[in-house]
This record gives structure tokens, sequence and C-alpha cells, in this order.
């Protein structure tokens, strides 16, 4: 008899499986309409008030852009400073009794190593030269007796940073054959200072956006739920739980969150635009090229994910810490 059992029972075990399948898809499927309809109505309520929705719209693009306009704007330092790694020059005076041919020695030696990109000898010959052409004294130069400048080396470090030309300047100071060593990069050094610093006002701006957005979005949604607030009790007296009732802010934020970080990539273009027309006088001078560059795909994804998260989160603890201190 139990065999008889067994046997009853399992053409219905595949049946209940399937049921619960089907019940589970319909029950995402439902989830998903749910969803779908609320974020329309949430959208409809924006498009309802056009005025107030823009100017929240405005205020959240603004304050993404500027932190994201000073990440930027390091990007393209990094970028300048990396076009002028030929201008970050070290040069090497020779001792006095160093020949020629031990100063080209010198130079070949150095240019060995993988820190350093380039290096070439001048003789004392041609430094009298440069430097008579350059000063515009031949007359003068040409009366001295003996010629004065040394043998020198002009490299080009492999690597720019502040750092790493510093550390190559200590090790070469320490040859014999040298007598001095001349870094010709100071101004690189400070652009690299003030690419840092605009690094570090970026961070601390972002962290002060944030706490902001999180302001205007707050209380945006905390004008919604005042709005609301009969719909809301209707939902409590027939059981809707906060989160149930929270949904529609929740949509409002992320959507405020959406909007402002499309528009912010928007923006930027506009101030690039504006940026790089005054901008190409300024690298005429130093025959340049160079132009900021705008956001890239990536960077701009990431600042709509980031203003869709934000005002998400924003949404959250303004409309459950709201709608708990509602009554039904």
């Amino acid at each position: 008899m139990s065999a008889t059992k067994r046997r009853n029972r399992n053409p219905d075990q595949p049946r209940a499986r399937r049921n619960t399948r089907a019940e589970q898809t319909e029950s995402f499927a439902n989830r998903v309409k749910l969803h779908r309809r609320i974020a329309r109505g949430s959208a409809s309520r924006l498009l309802e008030t056009p005025a107030s929705s823009l100017v929240t719209l405005f205020v959240v693009a603004v304050a993404l852009l500027l932190p994201a306009l000073l990440f930027g704007l390091n990007s393209n330092l990094a970028s300048l400073l990396a076009g002028f790694q030929d201008s970050a020059q070290v040069t090497l005076y020779l001792q006095d009794g160093v020949s020629e041919v031990d100063g080209q020695e010198v130079s070949e030696s150095l240019l060995t190593r993988i820190d350093i990109e380039d290096a070439y000898y001048v003789s004392p010959s041609q430094a009298l030269e440069e430097f008579s052409a350059a000063s515009g004294l031949e007359d003068l130069l040409q009366e001295m007796a003996t010629n004065p400048l040394p043998g020198a080396i002009v490299l080009t470090p492999a690597d720019v940073s502040p750092a790493a030309v510093d550390e190559l300047a200590r090790q070469l100071q320490e040859l014999p054959q040298v007598d001095v060593v001349q870094v010709d990069s100071l101004w690189l050094q400070r652009l690299a200072a003030i690419s840092n610093l605009v690094s570090a006002i970026g961070s601390v701006l972002a962290v002060i956006v944030i706490l902001g957005l999180f302001f205007v979005v707050g209380n945006t949604i905390k004008l919604a739920i005042e709005n609301r607030k009969a719909e809301i009790r209707v939902i409590k007296l027939v059981g809707g739980s906060d989160m149930y009732a929270a949904r529609p802010f929740l949509y409002t934020g992320l959507l405020y969150g959406l909007g402002g970080g499309i528009l912010a990539t928007l923006l930027q273009g506009l101030v690039l635009t504006t940026f790089n027309s005054n901008l190409e006088v300024l690298m005429q001078l130093y025959e340049s090229d160079f132009q900021l560059r705008g956001f890239g795909f990536r960077s701009a994804l990431l600042i709509v994910v980031a203003g869709a998260a934000i005002g998400w989160a924003a949404a959250l603890m303004a409309s459950l810490r709201h709608i708990r201190a509602i009554n039904p």
C-alpha cells in the first residue's frame, strides 16, 4: 500500500513545482508593473509642477557639476604635465678637469639608466657659442683669454613628477664628474602642486555637495509628503507599510538625481566651450594646442549614477522619517 501511495504522489510533485514557479514569475511580473506604475506617477507629479521641478533639477545639476569640474580640471592638469615632459630638463655642469671625451662617455652611460629618457653632451665651446648668440656679447666674449663655461650634460627624466626629478638630481649630484646639478622644472613642480591642491579641494567640495544634496532633496520630499498626508493615512489604515507609502517619494528622489546628473553633463560642455575659447589665446603664447577635455563616457555615466544614488538615498531617509511621524 505504501508503494501505491508513493506512485500516486509522484505525478503531483512536478506539477506543484511548476505551479510554484509560475506563481513566482507572476508575482515578479506584478511587482515590476507596480514599480513601473509608481515611477510613472512620480514623473507625472513632477511634470505637474514644472517650475519648481526645474529649479530643483538645476540646483542638483550645479551641485554635481562643481566637484566634477574640479576633478576634470585635475585630470587635464595631469595631461598637461605629461605633454610638457620634454620641458622638465636636468642640467649637469661638469668639473673643470673633465675632458670632452669623458663628458661624452658620461652622457652615453646615463642613457642606459631607465629613469632617463634622453641625454646629450654640450661642450664648453658649444655652450660659449649658444651663450654668445643669446646674449649678443660676441665681441666681448671673443676678447676673453679663456672660456669660463664648463661642459654640461642636458638630460630629460623619464618620470617628470617632482619627487622623481628631485631623487634623480640627488643621485646625479653624487657622480664624481658632476659639479652642479640644475633642475629646470620649477614651474612644472608648481603646476603639480596646483594640481594636488585642486584635487584636495574637489574631494572636500564633493563631501559638502553630497550633504547639500541630501538637504535639498530631503526638503523637497518633505514638502511632497506634507501635500499627500491624507493619502498616506489611507495607506496606513488599510495595512500598508511605511516602505510601501514611501515608494513614490523614492522614485521622485531618484528622478531628481538622475535628471540633475544628465543636466550636469550637458552644462559641463557649455562651460568647457567657454573656457577653451579663452584658453586658446593663452596656449598660443606657449606654442601649444592644449584644450580642456570634457567628461568621457565613463565619467559622465558615473556622474549620472552618483546623482541618482544620492537622490534615492536622500529621499529614503527623508520619506521614512516623515512618514513614520504620520498617524493613521
